[in-house]
């Protein structure tokens, strides 16, 4: 018991209040009893003294001992002093009736001195567990102003307890964590945090208890139900007791999700830029480089760590560029930065000298730093050595060139002597006699295949394996009109196909012809009807993906006398007036669209053209065979 604590001993009797008065002095520790011979007179002290427990009797004259509790209850002050009622003699009534108005404690007198060593017992009790009741009310209502507070913030917040289990969570919290506050609230943390994250926050914890720091940080990670995987950082304060004692932990939570996913996108950006087979470099605003790739390093003699921080000009002095390149880049810059020009991106090419004297063709790409406060911050560069592309191309135009010079032999030189000929056997054949007529015609079929060999050389020279724009085609529209370009000589076409395919019409065109009038000169030699039937159908990809989908082109004639993948190279014929070059020009415009081409034996044992990897911009399925169209 503290020292100076006050008792108020009213009792009518005087001499009972004075031993009552120095027994409870002697026996209790530092007890300081005062007196009063009625209620009234009871009431008159709690006015002017400050009381810690009230012990009375119940006889009082105008008052007995339940109407004085009555009225120090009704006071503010008196609402909850200890009130004990020590009386001579009392029923069981009128402990229920004590009891029930609210009195602490009830005790009958006894004998002798020990009864009061009792009764200080009684009042050392009901103080204590006034401090207590006093003590845990305002630890309820700081409690309560903390839980408004905490539940009130923006910022995630949450308390736990000294085993770990969360006492209080606030929306922003629950919402983080994607639980709701009943089942938050009173469970363990671990069950809604990671088992490393809990670790982690163990250890920040014990860390903080165990040294002079208020405060530390710690990730944590959740999974919500969706699955989805969310990062908060913790900003953690130990919790003690009166004591000192630990008593749990607070936190105020940052959601780092979003900042986080940037990190590792920026760190992947770095990878990548490092590792990119082009050289990349930053220019600040006054031309320093203050960032670099390898790629961009390898081409100097310095080492990257020599190039970092250095002067652009300098790389000029020392012989890499030239001199016009500063020109170049501040005109460019300029366009950059002018209001009148819409441009985001400069492409210029530059010379590079490398260390070793060697001179390279650079394409750079050149765009501009973010703007600070709408001043000129600096430039990222892309730079490609385009040398090789550059000899490559220059190559290219001298061969271009040869072959425009091939094909003009072939189209004028070649085709106009032909003409001549063609021309002279019409004028032999009306002066000769009929008997000649034989060899003028085997003349005029050696001439016809040459004009044959011209043009299918010239397509060649022409197109090789390129394709001009690419446009939606309808596979069964092309199908009718090249059969309808092709001398079929009466054969019969089964179209079945149906789609839209992304092509070149014309080369598409000229393929499907090709394989028309294969199939027609070659497929009806020694077969036991006049005419063959050719058959255009879609095919569908396989199971496991390997063979893609696309169209065929099959016949029922006499098939292949060789290997049927000989057919496609240039010069293989089986026919005395064949060119050879035709199904090597379907292999051409197929490779240029990306696609492939086999061949192999029909159902009918005719020969089968399959065209693959063809992709449709359309879904529908293909026509089934009984809603075929006929051609003849």
């Amino acid at each position: 018991m503290s020292p100076g604590t006050t008792v108020l001993y009213v009792d009518a009797n005087p001499e009972i209040r004075s031993v009552a008065a120095a027994v409870l002095e002697r026996t209790g520790t530092g007890l300081e009893v005062t007196t009063a011979r009625s209620g009234r007179e009871a009431l008159s002290r709690l006015d002017r003294d400050d009381v810690d427990c009230l012990v009375s009797e119940y006889e009082l004259p105008r008052m007995d001992g339940l109407e004085l509790l009555e009225s120090v209850r009704e006071r503010e002050s008196g609402s909850e002093l200890p009130f004990i009622l020590f009386l001579e003699a009392g029923s069981e009534e009128l402990a229920s009736e004590a009891i029930s108005a609210g009195v602490t404690d009830y005790l009958r007198k006894g004998s002798g001195t020990d009864q009061y060593t009792v009764l200080a017992d009684r009042i050392e009790t009901a103080i204590e567990k006034r401090r207590r009741d006093r003590t845990r009310r305002e630890k309820e209502r700081e409690l309560e102003g903390y839980r408004t507070l905490v539940e009130t913030v923006d910022d995630p917040m949450y308390v736990l307890d000294e085993d770990g289990c969360c006492t209080i969570a606030n929306d922003a919290f629950c919402e983080l964590v994607d639980v709701a506050r009943d089942r938050l609230v009173g469970e363990h943390i671990v069950e809604f945090l990671s088992r490393e994250s809990f670790e982690r926050g163990a250890k920040v914890v014990h860390r903080l208890y165990t040294s002079d720091a208020e405060s530390d940080r710690f990730e944590f990670t959740v999974e919500t139900d969706d699955g989805e995987r969310r990062v908060g950082e913790a900003n953690v304060t130990v919790l003690t007791d009166d004591d000192g004692e630990f008593a749990g932990s607070t936190a105020v939570v940052r959601d780092v999700t979003e900042r986080k996913r940037r990190e590792r996108e920026l760190a992947q950006y770095e990878r990548i830029t490092a590792l990119a087979p082009v050289s990349l470099f930053v220019l600040d605003a006054d031309a320093t480089i203050t960032w670099l790739n390898d790629e961009f390093a390898d081409a100097f003699a310095e080492d990257a760590d020599e190039l970092l921080g250095m002067s652009f000009p300098d790389l000029i002095d020392r012989g890499y560029y030239h001199e016009r390149v500063k020109a170049t880049y501040t005109d460019e810059v300029r366009k950059l930065l002018s209001s009148s020009v819409d441009k985001e991106c400069a492409t210029y090419d530059v010379r590079f000298r490398t260390a070793d004297g060697q001179e390279r063709i650079h394409d750079v790409h050149t765009t501009l730093l973010p703007l600070e406060d709408g001043e000129f911050t600096g430039t990222i560069h892309a730079i490609r050595d385009t040398t090789k592309q550059r000899r490559y191309q220059r190559e290219l135009e001298r061969q271009n060139e040869r072959l425009a010079e091939f094909t003009s032999v072939v189209s004028h030189d070649l085709r106009n002597p032909l003409n001549v000929a063609k021309g002279r056997l019409t004028l032999h054949e009306e002066a000769c006699p009929a008997d000649d007529g034989e060899s003028l015609e085997q003349l005029r079929q050696s001439l016809e295949r040459m004009d044959d060999l011209i043009e299918n050389l010239l397509s060649l020279a022409r197109h090789g394996r390129t394709v001009g724009d690419r446009e939606p085609v309808a596979l069964s529209r092309l199908v009718r009109e090249a059969w309808s370009a092709v001398d079929t000589d009466g054969a019969t076409l089964v179209c079945s196909i149906e789609g839209t395919v992304s092509a070149d019409e014309g080369r598409l065109r000229a393929l499907l012809e090709n394989l028309f009038r294969n199939a027609a000169e070659h497929g009806v030699e020694n077969a036991p009807e006049p005419a063959v039937t050719v058959s255009v159908g879609r095919l569908e990809g396989d199971a496991d993906g390997e063979s893609g989908s696309g169209f065929y082109v099959a016949d029922d004639g006499t098939g292949f006398e060789s290997d049927p993948e000989d057919v496609f190279a240039f010069g293989h014929t089986t026919t005395n007036d064949g060119t050879g070059f035709g199904l090597g020009i379907v292999a051409e415009i197929a490779a240029a669209h990306g696609w492939s081409v086999t061949a192999c034996e029909s159902r009918d044992g005719g020969a089968r053209f399959e065209i693959r990897d063809v992709t449709f911009l359309d879904e529908r399925p293909s026509i089934d065979r009984s809603e075929s169209v006929s051609v003849d």
